[in-house]
């Protein structure tokens, strides 16, 4: 596991998914406040439930030291309210809030969260939240349910089989972190030659085996022998490839919002998928802002 993962810290550039979502929940519930539905709220790889923001860090993992800034340096702690306490503090809130995270410690924060928000219902589990989901996403089906499940994983360990189950009961919008620049791109070695688990959870990550064609050609030199070469727009057509299922498999997909770290380099796209036109055009609206989302000014009072 990595570093930031076990000390429950982020990157500055956590605020524009936070945001985002903060703003689109914000959305949604307002919307719904007056229509006779239960709210389902799922958060699959929940976290702490709050975060250091990190501005340094001696000793850090080397995928991280890739993303910062050189010229990033130690300033005063900040924190940041992660999506278990933006979710629970909305003026309208879910009726049923499901947490999930694979680690006993973070869990036992997000159990803390019942103190803070005692009128909230609320479930925390620990384990593999793709099990876990298409566990529950059979008996979330009812007539009058509706829900949004973020899904923000730690690298690409979010299973397509886990959107198919949300998709397949045609009450859940999704939002997704989906870690292109972070994560997936670079398990896409250029030469081809990948380990057979990185592959394996490429393809659980994309539903099959389709995403290698899109990403590798056989280029013939002048004496005729063949090699396997990366193209240059893999991460382009990996993108596009991706929404064009989420479009297949719940109705309608908003314009990714692209997320960069301090110097301007992708490391993720925020996602949204659901089966409603409306929440399209309040996706779509909210996303297109990019960095500058900003959360609504007014909190629920605990």
């Amino acid at each position: 596991m990595k570093k930031s993962h076990i000390e429950n810290t982020v990157g500055p550039w956590a605020r524009q998914k936070l945001d985002g979502l903060e703003a689109y929940l914000h959305a949604y519930t307002l919307a719904l406040k007056k229509q006779p539905f239960e709210l389902i709220y799922i958060d699959a790889f929940a976290g702490a439930g709050r975060s250091k923001v990190r501005t340094a860090w001696e000793g850090a993992d080397e995928e991280d030291l890739q993303l910062l800034d050189d010229e990033f340096v130690k300033a005063e702690q900040q924190f940041i309210e992660g999506s278990p306490h933006r979710a629970l503090a909305l003026q309208n809130p879910f009726s049923q809030y499901h947490f999930f995270d694979a680690d006993a410690g973070r869990a036992a924060l997000l159990e803390d969260l019942r103190a803070e928000y005692p009128g909230r219902k609320i479930s925390v589990k620990v384990g593999d939240a793709n099990a876990l989901i298409q566990e529950l996403a059979p008996r979330l089906n009812g007539r009058n349910t509706k829900g949004v499940a973020f899904l923000d994983p730690y690298g690409p360990h979010l299973d397509w089989k886990t959107l198919e189950a949300l998709g397949g009961t045609k009450k859940f919008e999704v939002i997704i972190n989906f870690p292109l620049g972070m994560a997936i791109n670079r398990l896409i070695t250029r030469s081809g030659d990948i380990p057979d688990n990185w592959r394996a959870g490429l393809n659980g990550c994309f539903g099959g085996t389709a995403w290698e064609s899109l990403v590798y050609a056989d280029r013939t030199d002048l004496f005729g022998d063949t090699t396997r070469h990366k193209v240059d727009d893999a991460a382009k057509r990996l993108l596009d490839f991706y929404v064009s299922r989420l479009k297949t498999l719940f109705g309608h997909a908003a314009t990714p919002s692209i997320v960069r770290n301090t110097r301007g380099v992708p490391i993720y796209y925020m996602l949204w998928a659901g089966p409603h036109p409306l929440g399209y055009k309040i996706a779509d609206h909210i996303l297109i802002k990019g960095d500058r989302i900003t959360p609504p000014k007014k909190r629920a009072e605990r």
